[in-house]
């Protein structure tokens, strides 16, 4: 997935959505954010747009984005890959240790990591990524939101990283009994979200260099556990058009219509 650029509009700009993916859904179920009251343009709101690499993530936040610019909302586009800090040196220890594999993986590097086994090394493990991830909160979100008066639309979001501690830790869903797991579901239910899905061959179509992440299943999986349990929206960009998956979407956020 491309990063996209953090950008801002005013209540006069316009954003031209650009890329492209297809897609559909589950029946309509209430969001967890605030509701947008039509006609009235939402401030300072944090909308999260989650799902895995080449779903359609960015193309639907630039949608959205145009959307809220047109009705006078000044919006930011927030990256939600945490930064790597403390993160960083604890990556250097399980490289060190033969636990830690990093593979390019189009835009960025994804390092593969599986600590199932060393449950001392996975606590620390998680609490730097909790670490680094809130820090990354702070910086992306919450200042533009709180100083620059801006609505937010984070592409991936708490819930993602969810799912890559799941995978890393051998647990899946059992990951969210841990401290860790509980700091960043709280944060994630906070702001609820919209699941953006598609099956895994339309990824593949898509990204082929997913075809080196060996968990792809267990992590759609573990997407769609944790939609059903936590009643986030679902948006399959494989079945139908762009247009039509950034409105489904919209809808699962409290967006109102154009």
């Amino acid at each position: 997935m491309t990063e996209p650029m953090e950008v801002s509009t005013n209540a006069s700009g316009r954003r031209v959505a650009n890329g492209s993916y297809r897609k559909e859904v589950r029946p309509a179920v209430e969001s967890s954010a605030a509701q947008v009251a039509p006609g009235t343009p939402s401030t300072q709101k944090v909308y999260a747009i989650i799902g895995p690499d080449g779903s359609g993530k960015t193309t639907i936040a630039r949608v959205i984005a145009a959307r809220l610019a047109e009705a006078g909302v000044r919006t930011r586009i927030a990256w939600m890959r945490s930064p790597r800090i403390v993160t960083l040196g604890v990556i250097g220890i399980l490289r060190l240790a033969r636990l830690a594999k990093t593979v390019r993986m189009g835009d960025h590097d994804d390092v593969h990591i599986d600590l199932k086994r060393h449950p001392l090394l996975l606590h620390l493990y998680a609490w730097s990524i909790t670490f680094d991830y809130f820090l990354g909160y702070f910086g992306k979100v919450t200042i533009p939101r709180r100083l620059l008066r801006r609505t937010v639309i984070c592409d991936r979001f708490a819930w993602d990283t969810l799912v890559d501690l799941g995978l890393t830790s051998g647990l899946d869903e059992g990951f969210l009994d841990f401290p860790q797991g509980r700091i960043l579901l709280d944060l994630a239910k906070k702001h609820g979200g919209v699941l953006v899905i598609a099956s895994p061959e339309e990824l593949l179509r898509r990204r082929p260099i997913l075809s080196l992440d060996p968990r792809l299943p267990r992590r759609l999986r573990l997407y769609a556990e944790l939609a059903a349990r936590f009643g986030l929206g679902t948006v399959d960009s494989g079945n139908t058009s762009e247009s039509l998956s950034a409105s489904k979407a919209a809808e699962y956020l409290g967006i109102p219509a154009e």
